[in-house]
């Protein structure tokens, strides 16, 4: 298939696409095809709406949706015949939804939810990035795998393909993180979502403990893929150090202890130039008085590796440096 017939294929799929408006079969992530094609869509509409109020009960971040994506309005909305402006819109509702509800991804509430989205706005087809951000902390679960099978990735031109899944057994870890040390792509998809996920929870209160789950799939997940890489290139280095600048200066502790963890890896494998172990050295040391002893000894052994990798003139900057990081920590 030619570049052309690619874009081609994109551009007819959803915005065009009258086959969703009358199937036999309706992809669905809570019932059978065939059988939810005998539901209506108020039932439909029900089932999301159950789900968003008990979502509610659990994050008041919800709220907002209960105007949009649920709305009466809502219902008679039919994606496939809209504008790309107006899909634009509802992409961007829908983004902002599926991030939030990553972290409760297990939990029924969410699957009510998403199969509100699957029958009315098609976010299998439409929101698949999304989606799969979404899912993909939990690519070891069975829900993961009935997620992915909605997306009809059997196409080998897909970006997704490699996570079609095979007679539905669960993303192994493995395969994850060989696809991460492989495809760039897929590392700063990872690390966006991050980011991303903090930020759509920014403007609300509570400790945020509910990216608990995220972090540790970032750190699970970037830590052994930069150990697996057979040479850490420096365009690895400039794609994920954007990421590890925001990591440290972060106000989420399991945040910048995973951007700790990161950074001590490529110290392992990488012998940086001085001047970015400096930058990098100069970062830590202003996060140590806002972070728990603990963390401070993490900081402490990670400009340690560092500093081995480095000159001699910065050998002597790491000794000054420790003893400052003492008299701090046990002044």
């Amino acid at each position: 298939m030619t570049s052309l017939a690619r874009q081609l294929k994109r551009l007819a799929l959803p915005q065009n696409d009258s086959t969703l408006l009358c199937r036999k079969e309706i992809a669905s992530l809570l019932f059978y095809p065939k059988q939810a094609a005998s539901i209506d869509r108020d039932t439909f509409y029900a089932i999301g709406c159950t789900g968003l109020e008990e979502l509610i009960g659990i994050e008041n971040a919800f709220e907002q949706f209960e105007e949009t994506l649920f709305s009466q309005a809502s219902k008679s909305l039919e994606r496939s015949v809209q504008s790309r402006e107006v899909n634009k819109q509802l992409d961007e509702q829908i983004s902002l939804f599926l991030t939030l509800m990553s972290p409760y991804f297990m939990l029924k509430p969410a699957h009510k939810c998403l199969e509100w989205l699957i029958h009315r706005f098609h976010i299998h087809l439409y929101n698949q990035d999304s989606l799969i951000a979404c899912a993909l902390p939990y690519h070891e679960t069975k829900v993961f795998v009935r997620v992915i099978q909605l997306l009809m990735l059997s196409d080998p031109t897909s970006k997704w393909n490699w996570l079609e899944p095979k007679h539905g057994v669960p993303l192994a870890r493995g395969t994850l993180i060989t696809h991460c040390y492989k495809d760039l792509g897929f590392m700063d998809f990872i690390c966006n979502f991050v980011t991303k996920s903090i930020k759509a929870y920014s403007g609300h209160t509570g400790s945020n403990s509910q990216l608990r789950v995220l972090f540790s799939f970032y750190a699970s997940t970037i830590v052994p893929a930069l150990d697996a890489s057979e040479k850490i290139t420096d365009t690895v280095i400039a794609k994920i150090l954007p990421y590890i600048q925001k990591g440290l200066k972060s106000s989420h502790g399991d945040y910048k202890a995973a951007t700790y963890m990161i950074i001590c890896q490529l110290a392992i494998k990488v012998v940086m130039e001085g001047a970015l172990v400096n930058n990098l050295v100069v970062q830590i040391s202003k996060s140590l008085k806002k972070s728990p002893v603990l963390v401070s000894y993490t900081n402490l052994y990670n400009c340690t590796i560092l500093f081995r990798k480095s000159s001699v003139f910065l050998c002597f900057f790491c000794f000054i440096t420790i003893r400052v990081f003492l008299m701090l920590i046990f002044k």
